[in-house]
C-alpha cells in the first residue's frame, strides 16, 4: 500500500501541474503557473499500480488536494488519497501520500506511506524519499501527469510482505486549479 502511495504521489505531481504543450520533464528550467491563488484537486485517469518483489498492489481510484499561489513556482505540494486497492490476494489499504512536486522532474514523498493487506499481519512501508520519472502535459487549463517510477525504497514487516525491496509505480493523474488554470512551462 505504501508503494501504491508512492505511485499516487507521483500521480499527484502530474495532476497538480498544468502546462502549455506536452513534454517530458527535462534538465531545462520549468515552472508551474497558476492564474490565481486557490485550491487544487486531482484525480487518476488510470489505475495506480505499485509492484514489489513481494507482490503487486493496484488502486482503482486516487484523488488529490492542495493549494497553490498565483504566479510561477517550481514546486507544488499535494496530498493523494487512494481507494479501491487490492493486493497480496485481497483488499488493501494505502495511507495518504504527501508529495512535493518539482516542475523540473522529481517529486519528494514527505511522509511515510503504509500499505496494509487486509487479513494479513504485515505491511509495506515506503519511507520519505525523492522519486524520478514524472512527465507533465498541459490539457486545456489542467495538468496531466504520468508516472513511471522505479527504484522506490520499500520495506515489508514480514510474512508475505517480505523485507527490504525496490518497487516501481505507474499511473496517470489530471490536476486542476478550482476556478482557474494551471500550466507547466
Amino acid at each position: 500500500m505504501k508503494r501504491i502511495t508512492m505511485l499516487a504521489m507521483a500521480m499527484l505531481g502530474v495532476l497538480v501541474i498544468g502546462g502549455a504543450g506536452a513534454g517530458s520533464v527535462s534538465a531545462q528550467s520549468h515552472e508551474f503557473i497558476a492564474n490565481k491563488t486557490g485550491k487544487t484537486k486531482s484525480a487518476g485517469t488510470t489505475a495506480q499500480i505499485f509492484k514489489t518483489g513481494s507482490g503487486t498492489v493496484e488502486c482503482t481510484t486516487v484523488t488529490g488536494t492542495g493549494e497553490i499561489a498565483a504566479g510561477k513556482t517550481t514546486t507544488h505540494k499535494e496530498v493523494l488519497t487512494f481507494s479501491g486497492c487490492t493486493g497480496f490476494g485481497g483488499k488493501a489499504t494505502v495511507s495518504a501520500a504527501h508529495f512535493e512536486y518539482n516542475a523540473n522532474g522529481p517529486a519528494k514523498l514527505e511522509k511515510e506511506v503504509t500499505i496494509k493487506p487486509e487479513g494479513l499481519s504485515c505491511e509495506m512501508v515506503i519511507e520519505p524519499q525523492t522519486v524520478e520519472s514524472l512527465s507533465y502535459e498541459n490539457d486545456s487549463g489542467k495538468l496531466k501527469s504520468a508516472a513511471s517510477i522505479s527504484k522506490i525504497k520499500a520495506k515489508g514487516t514480514g510474512g508475505v510482505c517480505g523485507g527490504s525491496t525496490e518497487a516501481t509505480y505507474g499511473g496517470t493523474i489530471v490536476g486542476e486549479l478550482e476556478g482557474g488554470t494551471l500550466e507547466w512551462k
